[in-house]
């Protein structure tokens, strides 16, 4: 596979033009003023296919290690559309983007060898292509030019004439239409009557300069986005693989450096061991609790973790294989899954006392993720070939797209309620503002009495209102399942308390 792919992509600009712009149009319909309604899911897999589709333009047959990641994309779509949380909204776009570029490399290139700073550094140089080919689609190739001449595709050069008068036919009427929607109430009527057909009336209620220029954007941001993704991936040749003869870092550097961290975490470890897990609390100092104990060092325990695992992948990636640094590195391995323990321990206690939050649960899940990786790090320090990069990949996409779809805000408010005897005023305020609309249906749990003639259920009967002003006219289009979920406890909120609306300013 040395063709240069590129070259080949300019020959045939016409044709990823063409699905590029249709695209484009999909993404608008997807995604403008709708990051998390039901349409992503849709986007999703249109992407999966347009990629698929240009992937076998270029001759490029999809490989079946390619369909775990296609799975990975779907499921974090779905989850959009299913949570009404905005990190996790984010941090799931952030997910989609980073399988595409993996599964975008996996076809194009051979990754069998890599290591992790192999893996890091072509995720970057893939990003920096992309970027330096945005202005791809907008080329005219002269390479193209030469191929039409000498052809005389004249049928060509017509169908491309016409596709150009209709780009501009499009963009003109973009201009002159909302004029004429403003100039005339009737033919304003009749194209947002059409556009309601598509579930796009919403957009065309109050047409005016500003979403013109959100639609033209969204427009050119999927059109650009998907044409320069594929320029980049396709301007990136095919490297052979690199023979490892580079030279290794002396053995006895690592030897060294790793032997003297085993001491001291070995050390820290066994105190760990002796006065957190098994309380033998002679030694603890005085005045200080168990639950102070385990507060106060939490935070570090986790920063010397994700050090730890840097350090451990680095001294695989630099120095030879020795048997004495191996030992070395899997105690250290070994030491900071205790940290890891440590740390998650201290975690729960402080949950117990406090009940649970938002980063709390985050934390937790990433001690999680951070002691499966360790497994596998450990494992390739006595295997070198072990895929690492592909291992933990894998890892933080199950793992995450399970946190994504439990939902943990709604979670966290079941838990809450639960183990609070008596909730106050700012344990209501937290879960009405503290967390996203998932935690919505679990307020109707909450001991109405205990709230009765308080300002906690003033805030609350507050809360269920905006959810009815705000997401009441959701169409088909922006349909969220949590907020929807939202609106159903809203609604059986006001028949539980036998209340009226307060007006929403």
């Amino acid at each position: 596979m040395n063709e240069n792919y590129i070259e080949k992509m300019r020959k045939d600009h016409g044709w990823f033009l063409r699905m590029s712009l249709i695209f484009g149009i999909i993404f608008v319909f997807c995604i403008y003023r709708n990051m998390s309604g039901i349409t992503l899911p849709l986007l999703t897999a249109v992407m999966i296919c347009f990629s698929t589709v240009f992937l076998r333009r270029m001759g490029i047959t999809l490989s079946k290690d390619t369909v775990p990641y296609g799975i990975g994309i779907m499921l974090l779509g779905i989850s959009t559309c299913c949570t009404a949380s905005g990190f996790l909204h984010f941090f799931n776009y952030i997910g989609i983007i980073l399988l595409f570029c993996g599964a975008a490399l996996h076809q194009v290139q051979d990754d069998r060898e890599w290591g992790v700073l192999q893996y890091v550094k072509k995720f970057f140089s893939l990003a920096g292509m992309w970027i330096i080919s945005v202005a791809e689609p907008f080329r005219r190739h002269e390479k193209e030019e030469n191929v039409d001449k000498k052809a005389g595709m004249l049928k060509n050069e017509k169908t491309r004439a016409v596709g150009v008068g209709i780009l501009a036919a499009l963009l003109f009427l973009c201009v002159v239409l909302p004029l004429l929607m403003m100039s005339d109430r009737i033919f304003s009527r009749f194209f947002t009557d059409f556009f309601s057909l598509f579930d796009l009336g919403e957009i065309f209620d109050e047409f005016n300069l500003g979403n013109l220029i959100g639609i033209l954007l969204t427009f050119l941001i999927g059109m650009t986005g998907i044409y320069a993704f594929f320029a980049a991936v396709f301007r990136m040749k095919q490297e052979d693989q690199e023979v490892e003869n580079r030279k290794k870092a002396d053995p006895l550097t690592g030897i060294t450096f790793t032997g003297i961290l085993a001491a001291v975490y070995v050390f820290y470890s066994a105190i760990q061991i002796i006065f957190l897990f098994l309380r033998l609390d002679s030694g603890l100092p005085d005045g200080m609790t168990y639950s102070q104990y385990a507060h106060e060092g939490f935070w570090q325990l986790l920063f010397v973790s994700v050090i730890n695992f840097a350090a451990v992948v680095i001294c695989i990636q630099v120095f030879g294989e020795n048997k004495i640094l191996s030992i070395l590195l899997c105690i250290v391995s070994v030491c900071t899954c205790v940290m890891i323990l440590s740390a998650a321990y201290r975690m729960m206690l402080y949950v117990g006392e406090y009940n649970l939050t938002f980063l709390r649960v985050l934390v937790l899940w990433f001690l999680g993720v951070l002691m499966v990786i360790f497994f596998g790090v450990i494992y390739s320090i006595f295997r070198r070939k072990f895929r690492l990069f592909r291992y933990i990949m894998a890892v933080v996409s199950v793992m995450y797209i399970g946190f994504s779809l439990l939902r943990p805000d709604r979670i966290i408010a079941e838990y809450n309620i639960s183990k609070t005897e008596s909730i106050g005023y700012e344990d209501v305020m937290y879960l009405l503002y503290g967390l996203s609309e998932d935690a919505a249906p679990e307020l109707l749990e909450i001991d109405m009495d205990s709230l009765l003639e308080t300002q906690a259920f003033q805030e609350v009967n507050y809360y269920f209102n905006e959810i009815q002003a705000r997401y009441g006219d959701m169409s088909l289009r922006t349909w969220n399942f949590s907020r929807g979920s939202a609106l159903d406890t809203a609604e059986m909120w006001k028949e539980t308390a036998g209340i009226n609306s307060i007006a929403v300013e």
